[in-house]
């Protein structure tokens, strides 16, 4: 969107420490689920305080995407490249205490990547990264866990989809979600419901032979669905996986407004085919040690497992200077 037009609608006080050379960044924080007594049944609420994951000068890490494997907790994320200025994925190990092993970067492409969705399916582990940049949904199939990856196959969908989580998983086939971001302004979205699943051979026409499958896979558009959400909005757009949370399942998504990204997180309880607001969480209502309540502006992906919740925050700081060629200041 148009930078000038969002600076003229951005909260002065933003406004006049942006202009003083503060930035926008993201950091990831993890704190145990609190009990129930303290947050209730909702999720990301409560006195608790978040605990700042280890990151590193030169970067910022955002999009926290929790995944088991062999009873390990293993956290995948975005890590925005500040020279680089793209993203690209990396993971650490996750202990149970909120402490983390070290980042290691495993998928890197020539733009950028985000919001990376791993999960096993047919007896394999696989990762749908955002890679709205490209115009494209591409799946992946890691060859070493955690750092090789090697790309199945690469679905043009004409446009930036983005944050794509699953919403079925069956033998075969795979249900996702994800958001459509309008070219105007990507803060408004609306919903994407695709099938992807083994690529069947089309049929042939009379006295032809069937044209071989693009790949191993197809995607197809869910366009009933699709038609219903036709309209963009603020609100369609995935700030997680869907989770279970006294006995219900709860949609995470994120709310922006019309000229802020990622403002906060609304928490959706599926009744039938329909979402109910269960909840929010606003950045003012969060502690996470180490960051003044002022400073922080935004949060927008939220996961958790039954021992930790995790979020990212993006806040407002000074950045260091890089180092100038030769290891002087710049």
């Amino acid at each position: 969107m148009n930078q000038l037009y969002r600076a003229l609608h951005m909260p002065p006080g933003r406004l006049l420490r942006k202009l003083t050379g503060e930035k926008e960044v993201y950091t990831i924080a993890v704190r145990r689920i609190p009990p129930a007594d303290d947050a209730g049944p909702l999720p990301a609420l409560g006195a608790a305080p978040y605990t700042q994951l280890p990151g590193r000068a030169g970067a910022w890490f955002a999009d926290p995407m929790l995944y088991r494997r062999d009873g390990a907790r293993w956290l995948f994320a975005e890590a925005m490249d500040l020279a680089a200025g793209k993203g690209h994925i990396e993971a650490c190990e996750l202990y149970d205490d909120g402490t983390a092993g070290p980042w290691q970067r495993v998928l890197e492409e020539d733009f950028h990547l985000s919001f990376p969705l791993v999960f096993d399916w047919d007896g394999e582990t696989w990762m749908i990264p955002e890679s709205g940049a490209d115009h494209s949904l591409r799946l992946y199939r890691c060859r070493a866990f955690p750092g090789e990856w090697e790309l199945v196959q690469r679905f043009a969908v004409g446009g930036e989809l983005c944050d794509t989580i699953l919403l079925d998983k069956a033998p075969g086939a795979l249900t996702l979600l994800g958001s459509e971001t309008r070219p105007q302004n990507q803060f408004f979205v609306r919903w994407r419901r695709y099938t992807l699943r083994h690529a069947a051979a089309a049929e042939p026409l009379p006295g032809t032979e069937p044209p071989p499958p693009e790949g191993p896979f197809e995607l197809l558009p869910d366009e009933a669905f699709n038609l219903q959400h036709r309209t963009f909005d603020l609100t369609s757009r995935n700030a997680g996986p869907l989770f279970a949370l006294g006995g219900q399942t709860v949609h995470p998504t994120q709310v922006s407004t019309t000229v802020d990204y990622g403002v906060y997180l609304q928490f959706l309880a599926q009744r039938g085919r329909s979402e109910v607001p269960l909840c929010a969480a606003m950045p003012q209502h969060l502690c996470i040690t180490g960051l003044d309540e002022k400073d922080v502006i935004g949060v927008h992906t939220y996961c958790r497992d039954d021992v930790l919740e995790v979020i990212d925050a993006r806040y407002l700081t000074k950045l260091p200077k890089a180092p100038a060629p030769g290891g002087g200041q710049a």
